[in-house]
Formats: C-alpha cells, structure tokens, sequence
C-alpha cells in the first residue's frame, strides 16, 4: 500500500496561508454574529411591542 505524501507544516507558505484563511473565517465569523444579534434585538423589540399591543388593548377594551 502506497503511503501518502503530505506537505511539511513548516513550510512558510502553508503556514501564512493558513494563517490567512483563520483571518479571514475570524472575520466572517464576527460580521456573522454580528448579524444574528442585530436579527435577535430586532425580534426581541417586535416580540415587546407586540405584547404590550395586546394588553394595551386588552386593558383598554
């Protein structure tokens, strides 16, 4: 059976690529929570407004 050949983890190449690829899913990942949260307090201020509709009118009628 035929072993694999794999690339050095000390080459620099692949050392700055993958230091680049973990800067760029950083990145991705953080504009990525940031958009969850801003959809998080969006629902949150909707689902607020919503319930103080309801026993407004509740209240009211």
């Amino acid at each position: 059976m035929a072993k694999r050949a794999y690339q050095s983890l000390n080459d620099p190449q692949a050392s700055e690529k993958l230091q680049q690829f973990r800067q760029v899913l950083d990145e991705e990942l953080e504009h990525a929570i940031e958009g969850h949260e801003f959809k998080m307090v969006y629902i949150g201020i909707a689902t607020l407004a919503l319930f103080a509709s309801v026993i407004y009118l509740a209240w009211k009628f």
